[in-house]
Parts: structure tokens; C-alpha cells; sequence
């Protein structure tokens, strides 16, 4: 039993770690959200239109026995004032859970900021979903009309995809940080998200190129 217990604990540091490179992140990311974008059970365009910022985390990774967690890293970016989209900046997600549960299993996750308060928390140090700001599993267009489930005064809405199944999904308690050494890998010494979000655009690498792209289907 206690074996196992180090095993899982092991697994779960081990998934808090990624290899990529930066530019590769966001390549990644840009490549997962043109495929949840265009998902044949969508967002609504009404929720994605209304947008004020996004968070992309492609192969998060959730481990389970007795305690859980769930670790990803990805990029977000800002809607600025004229309806462009800001640099995207780096960050990390992770989060716990207790009970009975077991298993692996990796999902990507859309998260849609729908208020300037939820927007200013996901500029700081780190932002906790459900805490300093209300969160709720994202309405799909086939039960936009008729699903009573989802909170739409929700200030963001989460989307998780895995195994082909898009699915709305609540992350309360999951804490975003900043991911500065990425940030740093990127963009250079003495950067933070406010200073990429507020920088002029950049798009000097194949990978900055395809996330734009990529979030441009967000204004379809």
C-alpha cells in the first residue's frame, strides 16, 4: 500500500513537468484550439464573441488514487479594446481533489473569460478558479437554449475535450499561475503577462503566426 502511495505521489510530480520548449507550447496550443474550435458540437459564437480573455491548455494531465490532481500548461491571451488579441503569455494550471478515484488520463481545456474582474485576477501572480472568480462548466450549441445546469452569470466558462468527447466542465479550486520561466524562454529578461499583453504584437515565429490564426476563429 505504501508503494503504491509513493508511485502515485511520484506520478503526480512527474505530470506537473513538461519538456517542450516554449515556442513548442504555443504551438501546441495554437494547434488544440483551432481543433476545439471548430468541434462539431460548438461553443456558441455568442459566448465565444462576447469573450474577453482565453485560456488554452493542450494535454493536461489527470492522475487518481485516493487523492487526485490535475496538472497543464499552456498560454492565455487578453481581448484588447479595438477587438484584437493580446501576445499570448505562458502559464500553469494545477489542482487537487480527495475521494475514491484511480486512473490516468490527459484532456485538453478552453477557458473563456467573460469579465474584466476574472480578466484583471488572470493578469496576476495567480488566480484561483471558483475563488476570484466564479467559474462553470460552458454551454455547447446543442443545449444552449435548454440547459438549466450551467451558471451563464459565470464570470468563465471551461471546456475539456478527451478521447473525442467535448464535454463542459466545472474546474473549481484549479489555481493558475503565471509560467515565468517560459515567459522568460520567450520573450526575454524582465517580462511579465502585463507587459506582453500591453506589448506591440509579435508575430516574428511560425508559432506566434498559427496562434493568431488560430484565435482569429474566435471572432467567426
Amino acid at each position: 500500500m505504501k508503494k503504491a502511495i509513493y508511485m502515485i505521489v511520484f506520478a503526480l510530480i512527474f505530470a506537473t513537468h513538461s519538456f517542450a520548449g516554449a515556442s513548442e507550447e504555443l504551438l501546441e496550443s495554437a494547434n488544440t484550439l483551432k481543433d476545439m474550435l471548430r468541434t462539431e458540437n460548438k461553443i456558441p459564437p455568442s459566448i465565444l464573441q462576447k469573450s474577453l480573455a482565453i485560456v488554452v491548455i493542450p494535454n493536461t494531465k489527470r492522475v487518481g488514487f485516493f487523492i487526485g490532481g490535475e496538472f497543464g500548461k499552456g498560454v492565455a491571451s487578453i481581448r484588447k479594446g479595438d477587438g484584437t488579441w493580446s501576445n499570448p503569455f505562458f502559464i500553469k494550471l494545477s489542482g487537487g481533489s480527495f475521494g475514491w478515484q484511480f486512473g490516468f488520463d490527459m484532456n485538453s481545456i478552453l477557458l473563456i473569460f467573460n469579465s474584466p474582474k476574472s480578466v484583471n485576477s488572470l493578469l496576476s501572480s495567480s488566480i484561483t478558479m471558483g475563488v476570484d472568480a466564479s467559474i462553470s462548466a460552458g454551454p455547447l450549441s446543442k443545449t444552449f437554449e435548454k440547459n438549466s445546469k450551467i451558471d451563464f452569470s459565470a464570470e468563465v466558462f471551461s471546456y475539456r475535450k478527451s478521447k473525442g468527447l467535448f464535454l463542459g466542465a466545472s474546474l473549481k479550486g484549479a489555481v493558475i499561475n503565471q509560467d515565468n520561466d517560459k515567459n522568460i524562454e520567450y520573450y526575454g529578461n524582465g517580462i511579465n503577462a502585463k507587459k506582453i499583453v500591453n506589448s506591440q504584437r509579435k508575430e516574428d515565429s511560425y508559432a506566434m503566426k498559427e496562434f493568431f490564426a488560430a484565435i482569429s476563429g474566435i471572432n467567426k
